[in-house]
């Protein structure tokens, strides 16, 4: 008997656990990235290869037309600096030739399975594709950042 009322309030500490009815709150802050001047002058993009007058696109789950054209830019990001480095890609705008800056083709981006987002390691390089939707009628002439308001020439 003396055993049972020994282990009587063993057995009851996982119901006493399970009494308190309020949940806990957490809190989840997230905070959206941004380019430091620091990402600016460490990244060097060069754009490799140009392809314009695509005039749709497929990929393992899906087909799509252009509203225009789709124009492929391959390009070369490469980081000199001692540490890591994140860049998006919708921060790289296509100006055609009429002065008309094109943002990245998030439908294009999606179907050929290219990163929104990357981290470029301490003296690494990547090779990414960019797509745009540009207009039948002009052709592509520089690429923008516009989050370092830097631009970079196309081949070609």
């Amino acid at each position: 008997m003396k055993r049972v009322r020994r282990l009587l309030p063993l057995l009851l500490l996982p119901l006493a656990a399970c009494a308190d009815p309020t949940p806990s709150a957490t809190t989840v802050t997230t905070t959206e990235y941004v380019r430091t001047p620091a990402d600016c002058t460490e990244l060097e993009i060069t754009a490799l290869v140009v392809e314009p007058g695509h005039g749709y696109i497929f990929g393992t789950h899906a087909e799509w037309l252009p509203k225009g054209q789709f124009v492929r830019v391959r390009v070369a990001i490469a980081n000199a600096d001692n540490t890591f480095h994140t860049t998006r890609t919708t921060d790289y705008q296509l100006d055609d030739a009429a002065g008309t800056a094109h943002p990245v083709s998030n439908d294009a981006m999606a179907i050929k399975r290219q990163p929104t987002e990357v981290t470029i390691g301490a003296g690494n390089r990547l090779e990414l594709d960019l797509w745009y939707d540009i207009p039948l009628d002009t052709t592509p002439k520089l690429l923008r950042d516009s989050a370092c308001a830097t631009t970079t020439t196309l081949p070609g």
